[in-house]
């Protein structure tokens, strides 16, 4: 019995040696790498910014080791399990403490990239921490406070030129032995003449290290897109359009250009150009001529390391792998003349700017989910209340901003490639909208009612009614295809022995404030909206659900699982969203949008009894399994 018992340990022995090591692979290959797009220096000189579109995923030790050298007054640290995705990164700074930054990729098995540190000898290199704020990590020098979103300028309007601080920055080139005598060569015999784009400037030792935060280093092609590459981060200006020839000019602000491509002029596509000159000291300036400049748009990538040009109406997109969803929109308090917005997505954003005379329109490439309602409820009653909203044939969509001639906005973005914010100095504020005229009807005020000891209560909110028809399409109502959803949910809530109150019974006009009421004097256990979406386009389909407060975003989840188990559409999400009914009733409350009217195909499933069954089958369950947790 012994030896059996022996034997049987040997066997379980061996199986564990044979299992734990395909177990560590298994731990090992789920590691996720950060991807390091870019190394960007800050004005202040108190830290520096590490962006990537990997950080939200990356699992970082706390505390990297920090290795100081005294003799050589050089510090650093490791950064595991990390890609250098640009290439090795070397930045001289001109300032009291630090002399020099080098970010390389150390190893590749394993993966790790090595931050270098070069600093003054009377500087204590113990003041260099490694920070985590949100998605984007920060080198400090310092102890400065970083703000919860730390924000780039990558458009500029107001044509402001030099850094916020003092602090002089510019990449080292390495390997050019004859630098000064390149940069000279390549410079005119004066500083004083009147600048236009062929003009340059002679350079002392002295003064070449400039104020830049973005050194343009190549011009190449994906198809007939111009592809401008380099590293640091860039800020464009207002396009200039020039005529004999047609052209359009955008000046890169402190910035500079790499010797071997400036002025130089290069062909592309059908009589189409593009050449890049060294404005001044500390301005590019990029030139692309073509018979139609106008419809070339400069195409920001989140890791700021490059910028093409595209040809809207030629080019096919292709521009990006990674969709991304809007996630959220918040309106800024207004500072004097200058209003703002930010707008949060779930992965980092690919888009153009295209500022015309009457507007500055945001053409989001690689946006997949959005709502237009959220953005209107959140801007409304702003200067920014009239945007359009437009699907862009091929994916995506176009925000457009109304602006006056003597309007100027700057574009920032977050350090983490996702979170986009507008900001505008509005000469004339735009007139604030009225209330709509149902919100200004007197409140009915309606007695709480008694209610039954251990029942659970619901209120189904079916959308619009009576001169009120929602959104519309081939004589096919709203209100009629949410009131038939929603008797068919009460129907089975009520079978389950819930106590359903439908704000609305039959095709009659009821207020959103009638609507809040109603619930407010019942007190249900949740509130549920059913609505049915609508579009410009007739592309989009698909199921949303919409919380506002924090109480009701469980009861969302339930739902919206629910509707993707038993109805066969596309998810196109969960969403925080200021509708007025969800915003104003204390009770659990949500807006369920249950397919696109605007779309043929999934309007013909909507009027029939097979989605509407499913429909209401979904949120009857998932407000069931939310009650019953």
């Amino acid at each position: 019995m012994k030896n059996i018992f022996i034997k049987v340990l040997l066997i379980f022995a061996f199986i564990l040696c044979c299992v734990m090591p395909s177990f560590a692979i298994e731990e090992n290959a789920a590691l996720k790498s950060y991807g390091i797009n870019s190394v960007t220096f800050d004005d202040s000189g108190n830290f520096i910014t590490i962006n990537s579109s990997d950080a939200d995923e990356y699992k970082l030790e706390i505390n990297p080791k920090l290795f100081i050298v005294q003799e050589e007054n050089k510090a650093f640290f490791d950064l595991p399990n990390a890609v250098l995705k640009s290439s090795k990164q070397n930045i001289i700074v001109k300032s009291d403490t630090i002399k020099e930054i080098i970010v390389s990729q150390h190893s590749t098995n394993p993966d790790i990239v090595r931050f270098v540190v070069y600093y003054n000898p009377e500087y204590n290199p113990n003041n260099i921490k490694l920070k985590r704020v949100n998605e984007t990590f920060f080198i400090t020098f310092k102890n400065p406070t970083i703000a919860n979103y730390y924000f780039q300028e990558i458009y500029n309007e107001s044509g402001v030129k030099g850094l916020l601080e003092p602090t002089e920055i510019q990449p080292k080139i390495i390997g050019m032995q004859n630098i000064f005598k390149e940069i000279n060569a390549s410079f005119s015999d004066t500083e004083n003449q009147a600048q236009n784009d062929d003009q340059n400037f002679i350079l002392t030792n002295k003064e070449l290290y400039l104020q830049s935060k973005y050194y343009i280093n190549n011009i190449n092609f994906k198809g007939t897109m111009p592809v401008i590459t380099g590293f640091g981060n860039y800020t464009l200006s207002k396009p200039i359009y020039l005529s004999s020839p047609s052209r359009v000019a955008y000046d890169v602000y402190n910035a500079v250009v790499n010797p071997t491509i400036r002025n130089k002029e290069i062909a592309f596509g059908n009589n189409s150009s593009i050449k890049i000159g060294q404005f001044d000291k500390s301005t590019a300036r990029i030139v692309l001529t073509d018979n139609h400049p106008e419809r070339y748009v400069p195409v920001i990538y989140g890791d700021m390391q490059k910028l093409v040009f595209f040809d809207t109406k030629t080019t096919p997109l292709n521009l990006y792998s990674t969709l991304t969803d809007l996630t959220a929109i918040t309106y800024e308090k207004p500072d004097g003349q200058f209003y703002s917005f930010k707008m949060v997505f779930s992965k980092p954003l690919i888009y153009g700017i295209n500022r015309t005379s009457k507007s500055l329109d945001l053409l989001l490439y690689n946006l997949n989910n959005y709502y237009e309602g959220a953005l209107s409820s959140e801007l409304r009653d702003t200067p920014f209340g009239n945007f359009t909203l437009k699907e862009i044939k091929g994916g995506g969509a176009k925000l457009s901003i109304p602006l006056e001639n003597g309007d100027m906005t700057n574009v920032f973005l977050g350090g983490d490639g996702k979170t986009l914010r507008i900001k505008s100095k509005i000469i004339k504020p735009a007139p604030q909208k009225e209330e709509p005229l149902e919100l200004k009807t007197p409140k009915i005020v309606i007695p709480l009612i008694e209610k039954i000891s251990g029942k659970k209560y619901v209120v189904i909110d079916p959308g619009h009614g009576g001169s009120d028809v929602g959104a519309t399409r081939n004589n096919v109502y709203e209100k009629d295809i949410v009131l038939d959803m929603s008797k068919r949910v009460e129907k089975l809530l009520t079978k389950k022995g819930y106590i359903v109150k439908m704000t609305r019974k039959d095709d009659t006009t009821v207020s959103l404030q009638e609507r809040v009421d109603f619930s407010e004097s019942i007190q249900p256990d949740v509130y549920v909206s059913i609505h049915v979406n609508s579009s410009n386009s007739d592309t989009p389909t698909g199921i949303e659900t919409h919380y506002y407060k924090d109480n009701s975003l469980e009861l969302a989840k339930y739902v919206h699982a629910s509707m993707l188990n038993n109805v066969n559409a596309k998810d196109r999400g969960l969403f925080k969203s200021k509708f007025y009914v969800i915003n104003h009733t204390t009770s659990p409350a949500i807006l369920v949008e249950t397919g696109f009217i605007s779309n043929p195909s999934e309007r013909a499933q909507l009027v029939t009894e097979s989605r509407k069954n499913a429909t209401a089958k979904a949120i009857a369950e998932g407000i069931d399994e939310y009650l019953k947790k």
